[in-house]
């Protein structure tokens, strides 16, 4: 066989009529490889024997398989996407052309057929083959291609692998170094209820600008990722917790600004930070720091902060974002924070009490406030156990503060509600 015949596409003639296959060779020889099959039995046999097989040209009435029955194994079978031509004859009616059709027919030719209509149509299959078959190739290449991306193409950050891999490493470097480290996610609030209710264009646009304020003034050595649909992580190697709490009051000043517009519409969002300075010990893993964060997402606000980062943007927008106090949750981690009440404060808070003060309540709260990183590190230390009794504390110190420092906004728009 020559390098020419080896280059042609392999095109099965099947016909129970020997002329007619002799008849089809001499018209398709100079442009396939042809073989030929005598019926539809035949045909199916020769099939699994030649994989190479890309274009099958069949009679319609034959005996032991017909057209149609060899079109029905093909549709169902591995060979489901292979182009079939059905060779009608004057004896064929419409019922039958139009139950080949909806049996997944690629085209009819009637005989008696002309060379040059014959010719014309297989080539058209086999160019239709090929072009699907390009098409799946580089479907392939660019799925291939995103799962060894290290960059998330619609923000141009980080992707999660990426993203994961950057912080295993600085969690190894942290260790052998005995160096700090911080991680800082930042979540959108309802995002796929945005993206279903206005759009993907709106919420692409609003992750994009996110994306944008989230990697402005990074050190080189932060990584910046979109590690989820709504969710972007901020890793900052060695950052103590005095500065992953700056970091993360400039993000919440610099969001607290942003106003994202599409097509002349403002798109109200909410966001909630979860920051998570965790203790560096050997063996830690990147999925353990991550769930640290996830939890200060999660979970109720150890001390929410006054709401300076709750305002009205417009009548028709209205921002909140809801962060996790850095300094409860950076004093869960590390217990030697200034932020953890001193006896002297405990004991003055005390005497307010017992004195029945007029700002016994306040007193009271503060008082609450400034235990709970003691109170954290008290259920660490036996094992979690008495997690229920502080978050029941922290729930509590919440709806207090919740209640004395709402500012009435207006509502969102109904497209956000649930």
């Amino acid at each position: 066989m020559t390098d020419a015949e080896t280059d042609k596409t392999t095109l099965m003639v099947v016909d129970d009529s020997r002329l007619m296959r002799v008849a089809a060779r001499k018209i398709l020889k100079n442009d396939f490889t042809i073989i030929e099959a005598t019926d539809g039995e035949d045909a199916w046999e020769t099939l699994q024997q030649h994989p190479e097989i890309a274009l099958v040209m069949s009679d319609l009435s034959m005996p032991n398989l017909d057209g149609l029955g060899l079109l029905k194994r093909i549709r169902e079978s591995a060979f489901s996407e292979l182009p079939v031509i059905i060779i009608t004859g004057a004896e064929d009616d419409d019922g039958s052309k139009k139950t080949a059709l909806a049996a997944g027919a690629s085209d009819f030719i009637t005989k008696p057929f002309e060379s040059v209509q014959l010719l014309a149509r297989a080539k058209a299959q086999a160019r239709q083959k090929d072009v699907q078959e390009a098409l799946q190739q580089s479907e392939a290449e660019k799925q291939q291609l995103q799962e060894t991306s290290q960059v998330e193409p619609m923000t141009g950050l980080a992707n999660k692998r990426a993203f994961i891999n950057h912080l295993e490493e600085n969690l190894a470097y942290a260790t052998r170094h005995r160096t700090e480290l911080s991680l800082i996610l930042v979540r959108i609030e309802k995002y796929k209820i945005l993206f279903l209710r206005r759009g993907k264009q709106v919420a692409e646009t609003l992750a994009r600008e996110l994306a944008t304020i989230l990697g402005e003034g990074r050190r080189r050595e932060d990584t910046v990722g979109h590690i989820a649909l709504d969710t972007f992580g901020i890793l900052l190697p060695s950052a103590n917790p005095p500065g992953s709490r700056r970091v993360l009051k400039q993000l919440s000043d610099a969001i607290e600004q942003l106003e994202v517009t599409v097509e002349g519409e403002n798109v109200p969002f909410n966001v909630r930070f979860g920051l998570c300075n965790p203790d560096i010990r050997p063996g830690i893993r990147a999925d353990e720091v991550i769930a640290l964060a996830e939890e200060r997402l999660t979970s109720p606000p150890a001390a929410m902060t006054p709401p300076a980062s709750t305002v009205a943007e417009s009548p028709q927008q209205t921002r909140t974002s809801d962060i996790t106090a850095p300094s409860a949750v950076v004093a869960a981690d590390h217990p030697h924070t200034p932020d953890i009440a001193t006896p002297a404060d405990i004991q003055h808070a005390l005497d307010m009490l017992a004195n029945n003060s007029g700002a016994a309540t306040a007193t009271a709260d503060a008082l609450v406030r400034g235990i709970l990183p003691i109170l954290d590190n008290w259920d660490r230390a036996n094992g979690h156990r008495h997690t229920h009794l502080v978050e029941a504390l922290r729930s509590a110190l919440e709806g207090t503060e919740t209640r004395d420092t709402t500012v009435t906004h207006s509502e969102q728009p109904p497209e956000l509600v649930d």
